[in-house]
């Protein structure tokens, strides 16, 4: 896609759009998707697409499925808090 950062991992399948990053530590992951959400957005407003926060979901994969996280990740998407 044109425009998008290439620092940005992402992948599309028809009309939809996936972003992701990995890190070792879960205090991490915050702040490397939120980043790239910002310019996402603002990338989006720039070539006037609207997004759906609604249809938006966080997916989280771990090497250690069972353990429960005390702080899940959390993001935001136009201000709307996207929880896994």
């Amino acid at each position: 896609m044109n425009g998008i950062p290439p620092h940005i991992e992402h992948g599309l399948v028809a009309d939809d759009t996936a972003l992701w990053t990995s890190s070792h530590q879960l205090t991490n992951l915050n702040d490397r998707l939120q980043q790239p959400i910002n310019e996402f957005e603002k990338w989006c407003k720039a070539w006037k697409l609207k997004l759906q926060p609604i249809k938006t979901e966080l997916v989280h994969f771990s090497i250690h499925p069972r353990k429960k996280y005390k702080n899940p990740v959390q993001v935001k998407v136009e201000n709307i808090t996207i929880q896994p």
